[in-house]
This record gives structure tokens, C-alpha cells and sequence, in this order.
């Protein structure tokens, strides 16, 4: 059976074959890949050279943003039926974890398919339990492959609006006024999901106001500034009249973020959703961060992954996105590959490509 892998040591994928699965057994699902996303956490985990591998594997299967069909389902198997349609959460809890929600565990008590420790979607066909899996409504097939990057950002506008509810209750600004660092997928999900909540969002990013990911940015109902315009300035003396409430930062750049955190209000969040797997020590003057964050008491918080809640709301904001403007949403899809010519596409992004999709459909691998 077909799969795309990252190796040790390379910094492009292979094709591998793994075995075909084994029929369901009780408490289990089988499922077949139908569409799999290209991210840049697969382009990143070949770039480190450095795959998480599972035990006793010489390679990791890739792919974790998938649609896939459910096949068949073993004995008790009673929430999903064969022919129903699903997304997959990406993390599971080991064995030896507890206590916490799964996207809030420490790192070493998860896996997460295609990239830590357990074989991704790339494969056609896959095991998995009912509790892992979303179910997806048929009216959203043809865009459901997104809900995994919407999820993530729909995890940190969620985790900003809970820490926020704790701790201002209504006093906080409603709507909030949304920043959002980066025009790559999970920059224009957070636009998504900001506008299903009818907040206002301004997206920052380095692209000309003329260009395709621009103008889409407007057409998902956000407000585009180019690091070229004129009269853009990180820096104000009016921070609660000019700023924003919450930044979501998705490009993992650590001088745009120091520099956005500077337009944060007072009261405001800004969330981490982007950040670099290879490290380097950059030397950094942190002081105005930091003043600024005790005098205006602002929170920084980490975001990574998402919970079902996440995916949930991802699924209900996509519908939603589709009866505002369904052209849009279709176009954060910017290339349909099939599987056995989506090596390129692992590794090379195109400069105004969003979203690369492998579709399994008429694949026989």
C-alpha cells in the first residue's frame, strides 16, 4: 500500500509501501483517505531531517489533514456506519496519560498522526477508533479537508475568548478588534473563523494589496494591510484607540511578533500559532514587551493543536463561510494533485498558493 515519508537525514519524501491494514476488530474503524492536505508541518519536518519516527519504524508516513470515508466498522462499533464521511483528529493520548484535554497534554504523552510517533493519512486506508474521528456533513465535502487548519486557529480564537471571559467577564470589548500575522493557511482560517464570529479582522502580511491571497483575504471578510502601505506604523501612542484587542500571530516570525505586540491594547492577547521547528538564537530587546504586557496587562499565550470542540466549530464556520461566500472558501483550495505527483508539493510551496490538496478518489496506490 501506498504512502508518502519523511526519512532520517532527507529533506524530501519517499514513497514507501506499508502493509494493508487488517479488517476492524471491535472498538474499530476503517477508514480511506479521500482528500489529504499539504502543510507546512510537512514541509518543515522534512526541512529538520529530523521525523519523529514510530517505534521501530525507519520512516514516518506523512499527512494529517484528511476527509476520508469510513470502510468498514468492527463489533460495537455504533456512532459510525460504513459510507459515512469523517475528519480525523490528529492527536492521541499514550496509554499512561490523563488528567488533561488531549490538546493540552505535555509532549511525550501523545502521538499525532503524520507527525509525531505514528503513521499519518497518506496511506489510502487506515485503522482508527470512533472517538478520534468527526463526522462531516455531505453539504460540506467538497471543503472539509480544511477543518484540520481551521481547527487550529479556531483553538486559539477559543482559548483567547475563554481566558478573556474569566477574566474581564463583560467588560470585555465585543466585538473584539482581530489582528491576525501572516497570510499562509492557518492566517487565512483565522480570518474564517474571526469573520463567522462577525468580529473584525485586520490581517497584516507581506504580499502587495493587488494579489490573489490579498484579495482573498477581503473576500473571506477581512481588511488587508501590505507591509508596504503607507502610513502603517507598529508603533503608536494610542494603543487602546489604534490597536487590537487579540493578535493572532501565524507566521512563527519572532521580529513581526515583537513588533505586533506593540499594537496590542490594553487588556489584550496576542496568540503564538506559528512558530519555527529548527531554532536559532537570535538576540532580541524584550524590555518594551514586557513593559508593555505588565502596564497594559496583556496576556501572551501558546497555542498548538485542537481539541474536538475545535473541530466542531471548524465544520459549523466552514458551513457558515459557504452561505456567505462559497467562491472564496473553494479558493483557499489552490491545486488539486493526485498522490503520485504531490511529491514537489511536499517540499516547494507556491509564492501565492494557500492550500495544496491530494485527491485519492481515482487513486489505486
Amino acid at each position: 500500500m501506498f504512502a508518502i515519508a519523511a526519512f532520517p537525514d532527507r529533506p524530501d519524501p519517499l514513497i514507501v509501501s506499508l502493509s494493508e491494514p487488517t479488517p476492524p476488530g471491535p472498538g474499530e474503524v476503517l477508514c480511506r483517505t479521500v482528500e489529504l492536505g499539504i502543510c507546512g508541518t510537512d514541509r518543515e519536518i522534512l526541512a529538520s531531517r529530523q521525523p519523529l519516527v514510530p517505534p521501530g519504524a525507519d520512516f514516518l508516513a506523512l499527512g494529517h489533514e484528511c476527509l476520508a470515508e469510513v470502510v468498514a466498522v468492527g463489533e460495537g462499533v455504533d456512532q459510525l456506519s460504513s459510507g459515512d464521511w469523517v475528519v480525523p483528529l490528529v492527536r492521541r493520548p499514550l496509554a499512561r496519560a490523563a488528567g488533561h484535554r488531549v490538546d493540552m497534554l505535555s509532549f511525550g504523552d501523545y502521538g499525532e498522526r503524520g507527525i509525531v510517533w505514528e503513521h499519518g493519512f497518506s496511506a489510502p486506508r487506515w485503522i482508527d477508533r470512533p472517538s478520534h474521528l468527526i463526522p462531516v456533513p455531505l453539504e460540506l465535502l467538497d471543503v472539509a479537508v480544511l477543518a484540520e487548519p481551521l481547527a487550529v486557529a479556531e483553538k486559539g480564537v477559543n482559548e483567547a475568548a475563554i481566558l478573556q471571559r474569566a477574566r474581564l467577564g463583560d467588560i470585555w470589548r465585543q466585538p473584539p478588534r482581530v489582528l491576525v500575522t501572516g497570510l499562509g493557511p492557518i492566517g487565512l482560517a483565522a480570518v474564517l473563523a474571526c469573520s463567522a464570529r462577525n468580529w473584525p479582522v485586520t490581517v497584516f502580511g507581506r504580499d502587495r494589496a493587488d494579489t490573489f491571497r490579498a484579495d482573498l483575504v477581503r473576500r473571506l471578510g477581512g481588511e488587508y494591510v501590505s507591509a508596504d502601505t503607507n502610513g502603517w506604523a507598529w508603533t503608536t501612542d494610542r494603543p487602546d484607540e489604534d490597536g487590537f484587542d487579540l493578535i493572532l500571530e501565524c507566521t512563527g516570525n519572532d521580529h513581526l511578533t515583537l513588533s505586533a505586540a506593540r499594537r496590542l491594547a490594553s487588556r489584550g492577547v496576542m496568540v503564538w500559532l506559528g512558530s519555527m521547528r529548527r531554532m536559532a538564537e537570535r538576540p532580541h530587546a524584550v524590555t518594551q514587551l514586557m513593559r508593555d504586557a505588565i502596564l497594559r496587562n496583556h496576556l501572551h499565550v501558546g497555542s498548538v493543536n485542537a481539541a474536538p470542540r475545535d473541530f466542531r466549530d471548524a465544520l459549523e464556520h466552514l458551513a457558515d463561510a459557504k452561505a456567505r461566500n462559497s467562491a472564496a472558501v473553494a479558493d483557499l483550495i489552490t491545486k488539486r494533485v493526485s498522490p503520485a505527483d504531490s511529491l514537489v508539493d511536499f517540499v516547494r510551496r507556491e509564492p501565492q498558493g494557500v492550500k495544496v490538496v491530494l485527491d485519492y478518489r481515482d487513486f489505486t496506490g
